[in-house]
């Protein structure tokens, strides 16, 4: 009996056109940021194959035909094809980070740039003014007047400086009157020409800003400040009003607020420091996010974390395996997890859930208020002065409990697996709750 024939699989048809379906989609538009859709989209793959394969099993047993999970030839077809992907994903990151970069190869292109002024306009007390640029950088800064000022710096790669010159001349930026004040954007022409907006404003306005690529700087403002990004930086200092960032990448630094602080979005790195009102984070961030001196609340949440601080005169520094927080004149909840914790000086109530990491607690003076501390799969560290007065019940399941502190009225027991610290230590003091699992609890004397 001869062996039966080993059936050709529609695998390969199908990577082939989906190859090919990409690259007709970048050919008719480069800006179409295929990498995000590459990046969240990928198993599209797997599903080809699951696709393919059961096919030619059904295919394979009405014929009589051998089936593969997977050939050689595939296999090199795959590979090529993650490549590909891989590559395309590379040249939207590029473009996105610097969008005046031409993708095809041209030797002999160089770069020119110049500069041009809009004709400025008398803008009246609290207008609104909106500033947006496709591609390119603003900067807004508050004068002494009640004018509007705008400069263009254009710049464009060509091989000539005429071919240079002819694609920013058709590249044009206005000053448009709107119901509430002024607007200021592109109007034609565009193109792959970076245009970095230069803006000066009344002090008092209300600004909003939004940079598709390119980083976004707004200082000395008076008035409520809106500012927003794709990929690119946001730096905003001395605001006498409301801060409103939204992210989507890149990295965010906010100083000296006479009001409130929203973020929200993803990106980077995240710095707010000395806000006299709330600050306000909501958004996935790789960090590290640092947050300095804020009056009243401060409030970050992601997928992971849920922190509330008020009035935090220290600092809060989070990053992807640790969370510090020092000198808080009010109260503390923090709720993560996987992140080792470490907090110095609170003055109101404390409130810590964690899993799978540390928690260090120290504190310069003794307690006044309520500590409460539940933590799964790590140890705790409670530091005190020798003077603290206090109520404690701590347990430890599956690990012990280690105590410098000494009275008749403290029972410490290690028994069974299981550490125990219960009773009163001086005449008076708040309630400390401490519960962990798999790991010690311990209760130090500052030094």
């Amino acid at each position: 009996m001869s062996d039966s024939q080993q059936r050709r699989s529609i695998f390969s048809g199908l990577l082939l056109i989906l190859l090919g379906t990409l690259f007709l989609l970048y050919r008719f538009d480069p800006a179409l940021r295929l990498g995000t859709l590459i990046w969240r989209f990928w198993p599209v793959l797997i599903i080809l194959w699951g696709v393919a394969k059961l096919f030619d099993h059904l295919a394979a047993r009405s014929s009589g035909e051998r089936t593969t999970v997977l050939t050689g030839g595939e296999a090199a077809l795959l590979i090529l094809v993650i490549f590909a992907l891989a590559g395309l994903g590379v040249a939207d990151r590029v473009r996105k980070r610097h969008p005046d970069f031409d993708l095809r190869f041209n030797p002999f292109a160089e770069k020119y740039s110049r500069s041009e002024e809009l004709a400025a306009q008398k803008v009246a007390a609290g207008a609104h003014i909106a500033i947006q640029t496709a591609h390119g950088n603003i900067s807004v800064h508050a004068g002494d007047g009640n004018e509007l000022r705008v400069t263009v710096n254009k710049s464009a790669s060509d091989s000539s400086e005429s071919a240079a010159d002819q694609r920013m001349d058709e590249a044009k930026a206005v000053i448009e009157p709107t119901s509430d004040g002024f607007s200021v954007h592109p109007s034609s022409g565009a193109g792959a020409v970076t245009m970095n907006l230069d803006v000066e404003v009344p002090k008092t306005a209300h600004v909003t800003v939004n940079a598709d690529h390119g980083d976004v700087t707004v200082a000395g403002v008076s008035g409520v400040v809106d500012a927003g990004n794709h990929n690119g930086d946001i730096e905003i200092h001395d605001a006498g009003s409301d801060v409103n960032a939204t992210l989507d990448g890149g990295d965010l630094r906010v100083a000296n607020v006479a009001g409130n602080v929203s973020v929200s979005g993803h990106g980077n790195e995240i710095d707010v420091s000395d806000v006299t009102g709330d600050a306000t984070l909501d958004g996935e961030f790789f960090g590290p996010i640092r947050v300095r001196n804020v009056a009243k609340t401060t409030h970050f949440v992601s997928q992971r974390s849920d922190l509330t601080l008020i009035h935090m005169t220290g600092r809060m520094e989070l990053d992807s395996g640790d969370l510090q927080v020092s000198d808080v004149a009010g109260s503390v909840k923090l709720t993560t997890h996987n992140k080792d914790i470490d907090v110095e000086n609170v003055a109101g109530r404390l409130e810590i859930a964690d899993s799978h990491a540390d928690i260090k607690m120290r504190y310069a003076q003794p307690p006044t208020d309520a500590v409460s501390v539940t933590n799964d799969s790590g140890e705790v560290s409670l530091t005190l002065p020798g003077t603290a007065g206090f109520e404690i019940s701590a347990v430890s399941r599956n690990g012990e409990v280690d105590s410098e502190f000494a009275s008749p009225t403290l029972q410490l027991a290690n028994d069974d697996n299981v550490g125990k610290l219960n009773g009163k230590f001086g005449s008076h003091g708040p309630k400390i709750t401490i519960v962990t699992s798999y790991g010690t609890i311990s209760l130090h004397k500052r030094s």
